[in-house]
């Protein structure tokens, strides 16, 4: 075994087993430092040793670390051999990915049972648009874009490797350290045929990389320059197609499309655009080239216009090109690229759903959607008396909704960074919010003025959460600890260890006895509010833990986690009472009803799904966001329910509940009130046989037979206002 020292820290570091990788600069190995890897140059110049202390000197702000995900494996610490020369570096290990190869090509991904459909390959391309702009905006160039160089999970989350190869910048003196290498089909026509060695690149390069890479994404793994060749002589080589500007949608165009052809028509028009501006426009003006964010707003509102088919599950179209292109496709070519389930008949759902419906009396219809953020929404709260929404976002702003109009009421500014968690005081006065700052803000929630800025955690803030007593704020955080601050005075009263990773959430149990804490570690915590000693640990959960909530009567804890599931645990003794399975991908948000008689959840996989608290059964699906649901919260009058969305919108959802005591005459009332008629049936029968047979006195019979008819008479009026009830109550549902 090779031992090496790490040079930012002096541990030692050993290479484990056989190389991962070898390529022309050097080979890649495991290590015994858990979760990263060693690349080991064959020829440790000192260009690469300078370039090398640079990158690790000067890191890009991850994008995502508020998912828990490494957007690239950026060198974190040079490697030196026993005689201190630096010999390579330490970077992080991508884990449970694939190459974008096996994400976008269908034989790769029917070879690897891949579960991608076209929106999954949207999102992709809009996540690695996002990652490039970061990268473009801390002044690298990645140069060599390929698909050997990115890594996709199963969140369609990408991660770019092989980062050593950008071209870098020396902040103080300028000094450029290239990028060596490209790669045939993704260099710009500018470039063809130069020295990389010589050449200063710039953002402008790398868009026409981008571009290629989206197109592959969204048309079946297609490169734009391809098809029937119709020009004069043999098909020019990829590089010299380049060259030339000579693609599928050039003007005057050599190529034409074949059967398997995927048509631009089918992506959205700002899509179109986009791609016409690179390949066209930019082939002769490179600055003409869409830039990284601006592919990002496009596939924002690309990915937005999806829409499930009504026929196959798993194929999803854009709402401007009006039909699913994929059942055409695979009815004309007899291949499905997105091979899914034939849906049920449309009446056949429509039953389905409607039972559980009725027998639970909830019902959730779209009421109306807020839209004002701009980027992803991931915490909203409800005011105590229902009638104000507060959500925060990416776009690092708090928002504040009226409930009942939809009306924006305010702006709340003051971050640098995203807002992840919003929560108001029980007195209605004060909103709290917690941001990828490492702040808390408390803000007046009548003027939005800031009251006071705490500060304590050394990452991210990941959730907030006021004690019902109003006098203790909960903060989570990513660096691993719970804190409770002093809500009048801001100060730290005490800080909560014990988590082994990031904290996702916090919950006050409502009696105030208890916290909760969800984390990335895969357990729950719950902890004593007086003391501050942890009571239990809960594990069960096989990933990590983003939302914890206590039922109303304080009984009954809910989790949503990874691992796709949501999880209802006894809060006295600690056991699991039940896993509610539903949901296709993470369960990032739970919230109890304040009747405890339904719970929500909100999903990675679009929707939102409410369960029977007492039979844990599924009452319904709650379909309409176009991304990821963050966040989800019942208003405290149980009229309403409120859901945030990575796609930048929240949706307010009527939860009617049917009358069950309001009629004056219920459906459980009828055998009696038959009963009753038969009973005043048979005294006027009666009275009919003594009179007739002269038994009684006729007075006495008389007297019978009109109490006899007014109660039938009146037993007839109720019978009608009951078959009006029932007539009601069936038009309703």
């Amino acid at each position: 075994m090779t031992r090496l020292i790490c040079g930012s820290t002096g541990k030692s570091i050993t290479l484990v087993g056989e190389p991962l990788a070898d390529s022309g600069e050097g080979k890649v190995w495991r290590t015994n430092d858990n979760g990263y890897l060693a690349k080991i140059y064959h020829s440790p110049t000192l260009e690469r040793v300078q370039k090398l202390a640079l990158m690790t000197a000067h890191p890009p702000t991850e994008p995502n670390s508020h998912l828990n995900h490494i957007s690239f494996a950026w060198p974190k610490s040079s490697l030196k051999n026993a005689q201190g020369d630096c010999v390579g570096f330490l970077m992080p290990e991508i884990k449970g990915a694939k190459e974008l190869l096996d994400i976008y090509n269908p034989q790769r991904r029917k070879r690897l049972k891949l579960q991608v459909d076209w929106r999954f390959l949207h999102t992709t391309a809009q996540n690695i648009a996002s990652i490039i702009a970061a990268l473009h905006n801390s002044g690298y160039v990645l140069g060599d874009i390929k698909q050997q160089n990115i890594l996709v999970n199963n969140r369609a989350l990408p991660s770019i490797i092989d980062t050593d190869s950008f071209q870098v910048r020396h902040p103080q003196n300028g000094k450029v350290y290239r990028c060596l290498v490209g790669s045939e089909g993704y260099t710009p026509p500018e470039l063809i045929g130069k020295d990389f060695s010589s050449i200063d690149q710039t953002e402008i390069h790398d868009r026409f990389r981008l571009a290629v890479i989206i197109y592959q994404l969204l048309f079946g793994g297609e490169s734009p320059f391809g098809g029937k060749w119709i020009g004069a002589g043999e098909t020019p080589e990829i590089d010299e197609l380049i060259r030339q500007g000579l693609w599928l949608y050039a003007l005057n165009s050599p190529f034409q499309p074949v059967e398997r052809t995927i048509p631009i028509e089918i992506v959205h028009p700002e899509i179109q655009r986009c791609f016409l501006r690179c390949f066209n426009d930019g082939h002769k003006n490179p600055h003409l080239r869409p830039t990284a964010r601006e592919w990002l707003a496009a596939l924002k509102v690309a990915s937005n216009s999806l829409m499930p088919c009504e026929r196959i599950d798993g194929h999803y179209y854009s709402q401007t090109y009006g039909k699913c292109y994929w059942c055409d496709r695979s009815t004309k070519l007899g291949v499905d690229i997105f091979p899914g389930v034939v849906r049920p008949k449309p009446s056949v759902v429509v039953k389905s759903t409607s039972q559980p419906q009725v027998i639970n009396n909830v019902r959730g219809k779209l009421r109306q959607t807020l839209s004002g953020h701009y980027d992803s929404v991931y915490s909203i709260a409800f005011s105590p008396d229902s009638q104000t929404l507060a959500s925060g976002s990416d776009d690092k702003t708090i928002k504040l909704w009226n409930v009942t109009t939809g009306k924006l009421l305010q702006t709340i500014q003051g971050y640098s960074k995203l807002v992840s968690s919003v929560a108001f005081s029980p007195d209605n006065q004060t909103l709290a919010s917690g941001s990828d700052d490492k702040t808390i803000k408390l803000w007046n929630v009548t003027t939005g003025r800031r009251l006071q800025t705490i500060r304590g955690h050394s990452k991210l803030v990941s959730s907030v959460a006021f004690s019902p007593d109003n006098q203790t704020l909960a903060s989570g955080s990513c660096d691993k600890t719970i804190k409770l601050w002093n809500v009048n005075k801001g100060n730290l009263l005490q800080t909560l260890s014990g988590h082994s990773d990031w904290v996702r959430s916090v919950a006050y149990s409502p009696d105030g006895q208890t916290l909760a804490s969800g984390s990335c570690d895969k357990t729950i915590k719950l902890w004593n509010v007086n003391t501050g000693n942890l009571l239990q640990t809960l594990p069960g959960h096989s990933e990590a833990v983003f939302s914890v909530a206590f039922s109303p009567d304080s009984q009954t804890l809910a989790s949503g986690s990874g691992d796709n599931t949501i999880k209802l645990w006894d809060v006295s003794t600690g056991n699991l009472l039940q896993t509610l399975s539903g949901h296709s991908d993470w369960v990032r948000s739970v919230a109890f009803s304040p009747d405890n008689q339904t719970l929500a959840s909100g999903s990675d996989d679009k929707t939102i799904k409410l369960w029977n608290v007492t039979t844990r059964q599924l009452l319904q699906t709650l379909s309409g966001h176009s991304d990821w649901v963050s966040s989800v919260a019942y208003s405290p009058d149980g009229q309403t329910l409120a859901s945030g969305s990575k796609d930048n919108t929240i949706k307010i959802w009527q939860i009617a509940v049917s009358p069950t005591t309001s009629s004056s005459v219920k459906p459980t009332q009828s055998p009696v009130l038959i009963a009753y008629f038969l009973f005043l049936f048979l005294l006027c029968f009666l009275s009919f046989c003594l009179l007739l047979f002269g038994i009684l006195d006729d007075n006495v019979v008389m007297v019978m037979l009109g109490f006899g008819f007014i109660g039938i008479g009146v037993s007839w009026v109720k019978g009608f206002q009951l078959a009006i009830t029932i007539l009601k109550e069936l038009f309703k549902h």
